[in-house]
């Protein structure tokens, strides 16, 4: 039980996180999109193509735990596949 506490305190904290890095990820790149251009039509098409494979990942990481008999892993491997997108994403557009 304290265990299964635990583990729920962990995932709110990690969504929690990610949520605010994503927040940030959308503005830098609404940014990047309003200025037009190459750039901002690359940013547009990258931002599209990078969440349909994300999704795709994150499911596949979910139906792994499921079928590896460890379905109460499903929500933080999912989870876990989208903070590192968005934190790979997050230092890119924040680099000098």
């Amino acid at each position: 039980m304290r265990r299964s506490r635990l583990r729920m305190n962990k995932l709110f904290s990690d969504t929690l996180k990610m949520g605010f890095a994503a927040n940030q990820v959308i503005g830098l790149r609404l940014m990047k999109i309003a200025t037009g251009g190459a750039h901002g039509k690359r940013e547009s098409d990258l931002m599209v193509s990078e969440k349909l494979e994300a999704a795709a990942e994150a499911g596949l990481a979910a139906a792994m735990s499921m079928a590896t008999g460890q379905p109460h892993r499903a929500a933080e491997r999912a989870l876990a596949v989208y903070a590192k997108r968005v934190n790979r994403n997050h230092k890119r557009l924040t680099k000098g």
